[in-house]
């Protein structure tokens, strides 16, 4: 498994070799690559980890409860499917809506039922990322239909 996340890390770290430049007029701090690249590299240290996991637990006089044995409920893959789907929206959408969606499905799919706790996750968290992206940090979010807001 651990092969398998290094691959796909590889395969992605080139790609971010192939976006162009941002032009120092408009570069803010850190170019568009550093994020992604960062991201990577922690999953590329964790994967490399993986192996040595069950030695380490082990040692301590643990044992690791997972071993494959059981196969992933079908709501693993409808919530690939529907971040999947907010991927694909968040262009047209724009990203609170998108956000406001997501996190109003997922708890729902996942079980909760605690509906105010819910509607207050679903506006709150969006509220906080686009107040602090966009404002605090001053990244761009207009995009989409509500890209507007932002501008």
């Amino acid at each position: 498994m651990s092969a398998v996340l290094i691959v796909i890390c590889v395969i992605l770290y080139w790609d971010t070799t192939r976006w162009p430049a941002v032009p120092a007029s408009l570069a803010q701090n850190a170019p568009p690559t550093v994020f992604p690249r960062l991201l990577i590299g922690s999953i590329v240290v964790m994967a490399l980890a993986l192996p040595f996991e069950r030695i380490i637990k082990r040692r301590s006089g643990d044992e690791l409860d997972i071993g494959g044995e059981k196969r992933p409920r079908p709501v693993v893959f409808i919530t690939a499917a529907l971040m999947t789907l907010a991927v694909y929206f968040m262009p047209v959408l724009g990203v609170v809506p998108v956000m406001v969606a997501a996190t109003a499905l997922l708890p729902l799919l996942w079980g909760e039922r605690r509906y105010g706790l819910i509607a207050a996750f679903a506006v709150g968290l969006p509220t906080a990322v686009a107040v602090l992206f966009a404002v605090g940090l001053k990244v761009n979010l207009a995009f989409g239909l509500t890209g507007a807001l932002f501008r």
